[in-house]
Protein backbone atom coordinates (compact mmCIF):
# COMPACT_ATOMS: atom_id res chain seq x y z
CA UNK A 1 0.00 0.00 0.00
CA UNK A 2 1.23 3.49 -0.82
CA UNK A 3 2.20 5.81 2.01
CA UNK A 4 -0.80 7.38 3.68
CA UNK A 5 -0.74 10.98 4.88
CA UNK A 6 -2.02 11.60 8.38
CA UNK A 7 -3.06 14.54 10.50
CA UNK A 8 -4.96 15.37 13.67
CA UNK A 9 -8.29 17.15 13.72
CA UNK A 10 -9.05 19.09 16.88
CA UNK A 11 -12.60 18.18 17.92
CA UNK A 12 -12.54 18.72 21.69
CA UNK A 13 -9.29 16.77 21.54
CA UNK A 14 -7.17 15.03 18.90
CA UNK A 15 -8.86 12.91 16.21
CA UNK A 16 -6.48 10.92 14.02
CA UNK A 17 -7.21 11.24 10.31
CA UNK A 18 -5.70 9.04 7.59
CA UNK A 19 -5.68 10.68 4.15
CA UNK A 20 -5.65 8.13 1.32
CA UNK A 21 -5.61 10.85 -1.33
CA UNK A 22 -7.69 11.32 -4.46
CA UNK A 23 -9.03 14.42 -6.21
CA UNK A 24 -12.77 13.73 -6.25
CA UNK A 25 -15.56 14.50 -3.78
CA UNK A 26 -14.82 13.68 -0.15
CA UNK A 27 -15.49 10.19 1.15
CA UNK A 28 -15.16 9.53 4.88
CA UNK A 29 -14.75 5.98 6.23
CA UNK A 30 -15.81 5.13 9.81
CA UNK A 31 -14.63 2.00 11.61
CA UNK A 32 -16.53 -0.19 14.06
CA UNK A 33 -16.18 -1.05 17.74
CA UNK A 34 -12.57 -1.87 18.57
CA UNK A 35 -11.49 -0.96 15.04
CA UNK A 36 -9.40 1.78 13.47
CA UNK A 37 -8.64 3.49 10.18
CA UNK A 38 -6.62 0.45 9.09
CA UNK A 39 -9.86 -1.53 8.71
CA UNK A 40 -10.19 0.24 5.33
CA UNK A 41 -6.63 -0.11 4.05
CA UNK A 42 -7.42 -2.88 1.55
CA UNK A 43 -10.02 -0.79 -0.31
CA UNK A 44 -9.32 2.91 0.39
CA UNK A 45 -6.57 3.34 -2.26
CA UNK A 46 -8.91 1.95 -4.94
CA UNK A 47 -11.82 4.11 -3.79
CA UNK A 48 -9.49 7.12 -4.08
CA UNK A 49 -9.59 6.75 -7.85
CA UNK A 50 -12.88 8.71 -7.81
CA UNK A 51 -12.95 10.35 -4.37
CA UNK A 52 -10.74 12.07 -1.85
CA UNK A 53 -10.78 9.37 0.78
CA UNK A 54 -10.28 9.88 4.51
CA UNK A 55 -10.60 7.43 7.41
CA UNK A 56 -10.70 8.55 11.02
CA UNK A 57 -10.07 6.93 14.39
CA UNK A 58 -12.89 7.57 16.85
CA UNK A 59 -11.79 8.84 20.29
CA UNK A 60 -10.31 6.03 22.34
CA UNK A 61 -9.60 3.85 19.30
CA UNK A 62 -6.63 3.54 16.99
CA UNK A 63 -4.43 6.63 17.35
CA UNK A 64 -7.11 8.97 18.73
CA UNK A 65 -6.81 9.33 22.52
CA UNK A 66 -10.02 9.45 24.51
CA UNK A 67 -8.84 12.76 26.03
CA UNK A 68 -11.78 13.08 28.41
CA UNK A 69 -14.41 12.61 25.72
CA UNK A 70 -17.33 10.18 25.86
CA UNK A 71 -17.54 7.03 23.74
CA UNK A 72 -21.33 6.81 23.55
CA UNK A 73 -23.25 6.48 20.31
CA UNK A 74 -24.70 9.98 20.71
CA UNK A 75 -21.30 11.57 21.39
CA UNK A 76 -19.70 9.83 18.42
CA UNK A 77 -22.51 10.84 16.06
CA UNK A 78 -21.93 14.45 17.08
CA UNK A 79 -18.17 14.10 16.62
CA UNK A 80 -18.67 12.51 13.22
CA UNK A 81 -20.85 15.37 11.98
CA UNK A 82 -18.29 17.90 13.16
CA UNK A 83 -15.55 16.00 11.34
CA UNK A 84 -17.56 16.08 8.12
CA UNK A 85 -17.91 19.87 8.24
CA UNK A 86 -14.14 20.18 8.77
CA UNK A 87 -13.35 18.01 5.76
CA UNK A 88 -15.70 19.38 3.13
CA UNK A 89 -17.85 22.47 2.41
CA UNK A 90 -20.20 20.19 0.47
CA UNK A 91 -22.06 16.98 1.36
CA UNK A 92 -19.87 13.89 1.29
CA UNK A 93 -20.02 10.17 0.70
CA UNK A 94 -20.16 8.59 4.16
CA UNK A 95 -19.25 4.93 4.67
CA UNK A 96 -19.37 3.05 7.97
CA UNK A 97 -18.80 -0.51 9.14
CA UNK A 98 -20.48 -2.14 12.16
CA UNK A 99 -20.80 0.49 14.92
CA UNK A 100 -19.44 2.98 12.38
CA UNK A 101 -22.39 2.07 10.18
CA UNK A 102 -24.81 2.89 12.99
CA UNK A 103 -23.02 6.20 13.60
CA UNK A 104 -23.25 6.97 9.88
CA UNK A 105 -27.00 6.28 9.90
CA UNK A 106 -27.36 8.67 12.84
CA UNK A 107 -25.31 11.40 11.16
CA UNK A 108 -27.20 11.09 7.87
CA UNK A 109 -30.57 11.13 9.67
CA UNK A 110 -29.81 14.10 11.90
CA UNK A 111 -27.87 16.16 9.34
CA UNK A 112 -29.16 15.23 5.86
CA UNK A 113 -27.45 18.26 4.32
CA UNK A 114 -24.03 16.78 5.17
CA UNK A 115 -24.40 13.44 3.38
CA UNK A 116 -24.62 13.06 -0.40
CA UNK A 117 -24.57 9.25 -0.39
CA UNK A 118 -24.44 6.65 2.38
CA UNK A 119 -22.73 3.24 2.29
CA UNK A 120 -23.41 0.89 5.21
CA UNK A 121 -21.15 -2.14 5.64
CA UNK A 122 -22.57 -4.79 7.99
CA UNK A 123 -23.97 -1.97 10.15
CA UNK A 124 -24.86 -2.59 13.78
CA UNK A 125 -28.66 -2.63 13.55
CA UNK A 126 -31.32 -4.24 15.76
CA UNK A 127 -32.29 -7.86 15.34
CA UNK A 128 -35.74 -8.39 13.75
CA UNK A 129 -38.68 -9.24 15.99
CA UNK A 130 -38.50 -9.15 19.77
CA UNK A 131 -35.30 -11.16 20.17
CA UNK A 132 -32.41 -9.41 21.88
CA UNK A 133 -29.68 -10.17 22.00
CA UNK A 134 -29.68 -12.32 18.88
CA UNK A 135 -28.14 -15.79 19.00
CA UNK A 136 -24.65 -15.16 20.33
CA UNK A 137 -21.60 -17.38 20.34
CA UNK A 138 -19.44 -17.80 23.44
CA UNK A 139 -17.03 -15.02 22.42
CA UNK A 140 -19.83 -12.49 21.93
CA UNK A 141 -21.49 -13.41 25.25
CA UNK A 142 -18.20 -12.92 27.09
CA UNK A 143 -17.63 -9.64 25.24
CA UNK A 144 -20.96 -8.17 26.38
CA UNK A 145 -20.62 -9.48 29.94
CA UNK A 146 -17.16 -7.93 30.20
CA UNK A 147 -18.45 -4.51 29.17
CA UNK A 148 -21.27 -4.53 31.71
CA UNK A 149 -19.09 -5.73 34.60
CA UNK A 150 -16.06 -3.48 34.05
CA UNK A 151 -14.19 -4.23 37.28
CA UNK A 152 -14.40 -7.98 36.75
CA UNK A 153 -14.07 -7.51 33.01
CA UNK A 154 -10.94 -5.38 33.22
CA UNK A 155 -9.10 -8.12 35.10
CA UNK A 156 -10.37 -10.85 32.82
CA UNK A 157 -9.68 -8.93 29.63
CA UNK A 158 -6.25 -7.74 30.76
CA UNK A 159 -5.19 -11.31 31.54
CA UNK A 160 -6.50 -12.55 28.21
CA UNK A 161 -4.81 -9.77 26.24
CA UNK A 162 -1.51 -10.23 28.08
CA UNK A 163 -1.61 -13.96 27.33
CA UNK A 164 -2.36 -13.42 23.66
CA UNK A 165 -0.21 -10.40 22.81
CA UNK A 166 -0.90 -8.14 19.80
CA UNK A 167 -0.17 -10.80 17.16
CA UNK A 168 -2.49 -13.49 18.50
CA UNK A 169 -5.11 -10.93 19.52
CA UNK A 170 -5.39 -9.57 15.98
CA UNK A 171 -5.49 -13.06 14.49
CA UNK A 172 -8.20 -14.17 16.94
CA UNK A 173 -10.20 -11.04 16.12
CA UNK A 174 -9.89 -11.64 12.40
CA UNK A 175 -11.15 -15.19 12.89
CA UNK A 176 -14.21 -13.80 14.64
CA UNK A 177 -15.02 -11.06 12.12
CA UNK A 178 -14.28 -12.95 8.92
CA UNK A 179 -15.68 -16.14 7.44
CA UNK A 180 -12.28 -17.11 5.99
CA UNK A 181 -9.38 -15.22 7.60
CA UNK A 182 -6.88 -16.70 5.12
CA UNK A 183 -8.30 -14.28 2.53
CA UNK A 184 -7.07 -11.26 4.50
CA UNK A 185 -3.74 -10.08 3.11
CA UNK A 186 -0.63 -10.46 5.26
CA UNK A 187 0.21 -6.77 4.88
CA UNK A 188 -3.20 -5.95 6.37
CA UNK A 189 -2.58 -8.28 9.32
CA UNK A 190 0.90 -6.86 9.90
CA UNK A 191 -0.39 -3.29 9.96
CA UNK A 192 -3.15 -4.19 12.42
CA UNK A 193 -0.71 -6.02 14.69
CA UNK A 194 1.63 -3.01 14.78
CA UNK A 195 -1.24 -0.65 15.60
CA UNK A 196 -2.58 -3.01 18.26
CA UNK A 197 0.82 -3.01 19.96
CA UNK A 198 0.68 0.80 20.07
CA UNK A 199 -2.84 0.76 21.49
CA UNK A 200 -2.17 -1.83 24.19
CA UNK A 201 0.79 0.22 25.41
CA UNK A 202 -1.71 2.80 26.65
CA UNK A 203 -2.81 2.06 30.21
CA UNK A 204 -6.47 3.10 29.74
CA UNK A 205 -7.05 1.50 26.33
CA UNK A 206 -10.07 -0.47 27.59
CA UNK A 207 -12.12 2.50 28.88
CA UNK A 208 -13.53 3.62 25.54
CA UNK A 209 -14.11 0.00 24.55
CA UNK A 210 -16.31 -0.63 27.59
CA UNK A 211 -18.25 2.64 27.29
CA UNK A 212 -18.88 2.23 23.56
CA UNK A 213 -19.99 -1.37 24.04
CA UNK A 214 -22.51 -0.46 26.74
CA UNK A 215 -23.92 2.37 24.63
CA UNK A 216 -24.11 0.21 21.50
CA UNK A 217 -25.84 -2.68 23.26
CA UNK A 218 -28.36 -0.29 24.82
CA UNK A 219 -29.11 1.36 21.48
CA UNK A 220 -29.72 -1.99 19.78
CA UNK A 221 -31.83 -3.31 22.65
CA UNK A 222 -34.13 -0.27 22.78
CA UNK A 223 -34.33 -0.15 18.96
CA UNK A 224 -36.66 2.84 18.65
CA UNK A 225 -34.01 5.48 18.11
CA UNK A 226 -32.10 3.37 15.59
CA UNK A 227 -35.22 2.49 13.61
CA UNK A 228 -36.28 6.14 13.62
CA UNK A 229 -32.88 7.08 12.22
CA UNK A 230 -33.24 4.44 9.51
CA UNK A 231 -36.58 5.91 8.46
CA UNK A 232 -35.25 9.50 8.51
CA UNK A 233 -32.29 8.96 6.15
CA UNK A 234 -32.89 10.78 2.86
CA UNK A 235 -29.52 10.20 1.16
CA UNK A 236 -29.26 7.43 -1.45
CA UNK A 237 -28.05 4.41 0.51
CA UNK A 238 -26.21 1.20 -0.30
CA UNK A 239 -26.56 -1.52 2.35
CA UNK A 240 -23.86 -4.21 2.23
CA UNK A 241 -23.75 -7.41 4.27
CA UNK A 242 -21.61 -10.51 4.52
CA UNK A 243 -23.96 -13.48 4.59
CA UNK A 244 -21.74 -15.30 7.13
CA UNK A 245 -21.44 -12.43 9.60
CA UNK A 246 -21.25 -13.76 13.18
CA UNK A 247 -21.71 -10.37 14.86
CA UNK A 248 -24.57 -8.80 12.88
CA UNK A 249 -26.82 -11.62 11.64
CA UNK A 250 -27.79 -11.41 8.00
CA UNK A 251 -31.44 -11.45 9.14
CA UNK A 252 -30.88 -8.04 10.74
CA UNK A 253 -29.62 -6.53 7.50
CA UNK A 254 -32.44 -8.10 5.49
CA UNK A 255 -34.92 -6.64 7.98
CA UNK A 256 -33.51 -3.13 7.45
CA UNK A 257 -33.53 -3.66 3.69
CA UNK A 258 -37.23 -4.55 3.89
CA UNK A 259 -37.94 -1.42 5.93
CA UNK A 260 -36.17 0.69 3.29
CA UNK A 261 -36.85 -0.91 -0.09
CA UNK A 262 -35.54 2.26 -1.75
CA UNK A 263 -32.06 1.38 -0.44
CA UNK A 264 -29.96 -0.88 -2.63
CA UNK A 265 -28.99 -4.10 -0.86
CA UNK A 266 -26.12 -6.45 -1.66
CA UNK A 267 -24.89 -9.56 0.13
CA UNK A 268 -21.34 -10.84 -0.17
CA UNK A 269 -21.59 -14.62 -0.40
CA UNK A 270 -19.27 -16.41 2.00
CA UNK A 271 -18.04 -13.22 3.69
CA UNK A 272 -18.19 -12.19 7.33
CA UNK A 273 -18.40 -8.89 9.21
CA UNK A 274 -15.61 -7.07 7.35
CA UNK A 275 -16.07 -7.75 3.62
CA UNK A 276 -13.81 -4.80 2.79
CA UNK A 277 -10.91 -6.83 4.21
CA UNK A 278 -12.07 -10.29 3.17
CA UNK A 279 -13.25 -9.67 -0.41
CA UNK A 280 -11.76 -6.24 -1.22
CA UNK A 281 -11.91 -6.62 -5.01
CA UNK A 282 -15.61 -7.45 -5.05
CA UNK A 283 -16.25 -4.78 -2.42
CA UNK A 284 -14.67 -2.00 -4.50
CA UNK A 285 -16.47 -3.17 -7.63
CA UNK A 286 -19.90 -3.12 -5.95
CA UNK A 287 -19.38 0.25 -4.24
CA UNK A 288 -17.87 1.95 -7.29
CA UNK A 289 -20.64 0.71 -9.58
CA UNK A 290 -23.33 1.96 -7.20
CA UNK A 291 -21.71 5.36 -6.67
CA UNK A 292 -21.29 5.84 -10.41
CA UNK A 293 -24.96 5.06 -10.97
CA UNK A 294 -25.90 7.52 -8.24
CA UNK A 295 -23.78 10.26 -9.75
CA UNK A 296 -21.93 10.60 -6.43
CA UNK A 297 -18.59 9.82 -8.08
CA UNK A 298 -18.62 13.18 -9.86
CA UNK A 299 -20.39 15.07 -7.09
CA UNK A 300 -23.31 17.44 -7.23
CA UNK A 301 -23.55 21.18 -6.77
CA UNK A 302 -24.87 21.10 -3.25
CA UNK A 303 -22.55 23.57 -1.56
CA UNK A 304 -25.42 25.88 -0.77
CA UNK A 305 -27.18 23.14 1.17
CA UNK A 306 -24.07 22.41 3.18
CA UNK A 307 -23.85 26.04 4.25
CA UNK A 308 -27.02 25.51 6.25
CA UNK A 309 -25.53 22.73 8.37
CA UNK A 310 -26.43 22.74 12.06
CA UNK A 311 -23.11 21.13 13.00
Amino acid sequence: MEAVQSSMLDIDGPVYLADFGGDGPVMLLVHGLGGAHLNWMAVAPQLAAQHHVYALDLPGFGRSPLAGRRSTIAANVQLLTRAITRLSPSPIVLMGNSMGGLLSIGAAAQHPNLVDALVLVDPAVPAPGGEFPPRLDRVSRTFIATAFMPRWGARRLSRAVAALGPDSLVRETMRLVSADPTRIEQTVLDAHIALEAERLAESAWHESFYAATRSLVAALALKRRVLRWVQEVVAPTLLLQGDRDRLVPVASARHIAALRPDWEYHEFAGAGHVPMLEVPGEFVEVVTDWLTRQGAAVGRDVGAAAAGSKA
